[in-house]
């Protein structure tokens, strides 16, 4: 049976102004950082993600620690992620979790083992934003959309209440089953039944866990997507590679790739500007910077298509 802690406070775990700060607000030691990145890391294998066996019967539990945000016309329910974990903290059978290990850590970011997908980052409301002010509803009808390192899944949440089908990857199996799953199914229709709801989940989306080379191997077969959508995924310069052959190998010809992120991610040094420079020499991609805000740390949104 899955529970929740009621006697914790709703913020108790989950700082309100993480979405508006840096991935890396914490100084590092230069030493330290390259060791971490020239290490050699095992990635995750990639692999179809089912829903967990108890998720309908928690939903009750979900819904009753879910927040709402309007975005446009439409609104968006998610999972108040600090009650998920102080919840998983408590549960010992679960102790090899990756979600209780960022946790433990007090980490958003364990190269190789978590991304930082239980929150709900900045530029992720960015690119939201953008596309309820872009695109009319009749847009995403009969749409194929990737949501990719959807972390919360609200990007692919979004595109999907609009009629779009929608499918969601993250780094993360945890995540998926933990987070992602439970903020599709809060965002389903209220009047269909539970076994509509996993008909649904079953039928209409699928979900994939693991590094982006090894999702675009297992995936390779699959219809291709019109639309790529993905935030505060480009921070680690030696992924950046992976996350532009997956977009080579997994978008349409005619297909549009949105990412959302920050001009520069200190101590790693990713950020828009690197990247974009990064599209140019590949030569595979045209990009476009279609939406900036100057305020506090620089952000943006850049728009790939095929050459």
């Amino acid at each position: 049976m899955f529970k929740f802690n009621f006697d914790v406070e709703v913020e108790s775990s989950e700082d309100p102004e993480a979405v508006k700060t840096d991935l890396f607000s914490k100084q590092e030691d230069p030493e330290e950082r390259e060791s971490e990145n020239t290490k050699d890391i095992k990635w995750y294998q990639s692999e179809k993600v089912k829903p967990l066996d108890n998720l309908i019967s928690a939903m009750d539990f979900y819904e009753l620690n879910a927040k709402e945000m309007e975005v446009g016309k439409a609104a968006l329910k998610h999972l108040v992620a600090g009650f998920l974990l102080e919840d998983l903290k408590e549960q010992s059978q679960l102790v090899n979790l990756d979600l209780r290990k960022s946790e433990e850590k007090h980490s958003d970011l364990i190269s190789g083992v978590y991304e930082g997908g239980a929150k709900i980052w900045e530029c992720t409301e960015d690119l939201l934003l953008y596309l309820s002010e872009k695109y009319e509803d009749s847009f995403w009808k009969d749409k194929r959309v990737l949501d990719l390192g959807c972390g919360c899944g609200l990007l692919g949440v979004y595109a999907m209440k609009h009629g779009a089908q929608v499918d969601f990857q993250d780094y993360n199996k945890d995540v998926l089953e933990y987070i992602t799953y439970p903020n599709i199914v809060l965002n389903l229709e209220d009047s269909l039944s539970e076994d509509e709801k996993l008909k649904f989940l079953d039928k209409s989306t699928t979900l994939y866990s693991g590094d982006w080379t090894n999702f675009a191997e297992l995936s390779r077969n699959e219809e291709k997507y019109d639309l790529i959508l993905t935030s505060e995924t480009i921070y680690n310069i030696e992924n950046q590679q992976k996350l532009l052959d997956t977009f080579a190998g997994r978008l349409k010809s005619e297909g549009v790739v949105l990412v959302a992120a920050k001009s520069h991610y200190f101590g790693v040094g990713g950020g828009l500007e690197q990247f974009s420079e990064r599209i140019r020499l590949g030569n595979v991609f045209q990009s476009e910077s279609v939406w900036q805000a100057e305020e506090n740390l620089k952000r943006g949104i850049l728009q790939l298509k095929f050459k």
